[in-house]
């Protein structure tokens, strides 16, 4: 394999003092290999590893091995198994630095600031709204669950905690739940689709019906919205995509409900 500077000189279990379980060496061996593998980019981020039973024959190994070195990759955040589905690769290859340019600083976030909006926000209706999010913000979640680091997931779960410490204030309450949603759409790590979520939750905050939404907000209100975000980040931050799709589902036609009340 041809190892160039992009690719890690060791898989990440090499560098963890605190793997779960002890590691037999064949077990190792096989992680190892499919790592570097997706490291190299022979499986890309997204796709499926090959299936349990073609992985024994293609390194002649026992299933139980398989099983164990595909554990380990999960425990390491390099791919997540989905029952009925297989190994979906979450790990991304870094692009190897040019040698003849200096280090560049990341791209500023795309901005939808140069837009205006104000035109679209009077003229889109509540179900209009509900039907795009419902559109793509399922997507964005399963993508937000395999593409979030750990620092994104770091990121989403401080907002959680203010909105945790919200009771009676609805329009705060909205603030941060917009805050969320935002922080959930930068981790897919997508700049398209970051910039569409901006002008989503921009429709969102300025439309007049939603203002009428956040004066309508009670406290037993609030509290269910609480836990229906606490419930959808726990699910990210564990992984579990039919999970947080599903919270997700359940949140958006809260919202619609709300709306609709709310006229």
């Amino acid at each position: 394999m041809n190892m160039d500077s992009a690719i890690p000189a060791l898989p990440p279990w090499e560098l963890d003092d605190n793997v779960k379980k002890p590691v037999a060496p064949r077990t190792r061996e096989l992680a190892d290999a499919l790592f570097f593998e997706i490291a190299a980019g022979q499986h890309r981020f997204g796709t499926r590893l090959p299936a349990e039973r073609a992985l024994c024959e293609e390194y002649q190994v026992s299933r139980n091995t398989v099983r164990q070195g595909l554990s380990l990759l999960e425990q390491h955040g390099v791919i997540k198994r989905l029952p009925g589905s297989g190994s979906v690769v979450c790990y991304r290859a870094e692009k190897p630095a040019q040698a003849s340019e200096p280090a560049r600083e990341p791209a500023p976030e795309p901005s939808v600031s140069t837009l205006d909006l104000t035109e679209i926000g009077e003229i889109t209706s509540p179900l209009e709204l509900g039907v795009v999010r419902s559109i793509i913000e399922p997507e964005i979640a399963r993508l937000a669950v395999l593409s979030m680091t750990s620092r994104d997931i770091q990121k989403m779960n401080q907002i959680q905690s203010e909105i945790e410490r919200v009771t009676i204030d609805g329009a705060r309450l909205c603030q941060l739940e917009a805050q969320l949603r935002m922080q959930i759409a930068r981790g897919t790590h997508n700049p398209l689709l970051v910039v569409i979520y901006q002008m989503v939750n921009h429709v969102n905050q300025t439309a007049d019906w939603a203002a009428q939404r956040q004066k309508a907000m009670t406290p037993g209100r609030i509290a269910e919205y609480r836990l229906q975000n606490k419930s959808l980040c726990e699910a990210i931050s564990n992984r579990e995509i039919e999970a947080t799709v599903e919270n997700l589902k359940l949140s958006l036609a809260e919202f619609h409900q709300d709306l609709m009340r709310g006229l």
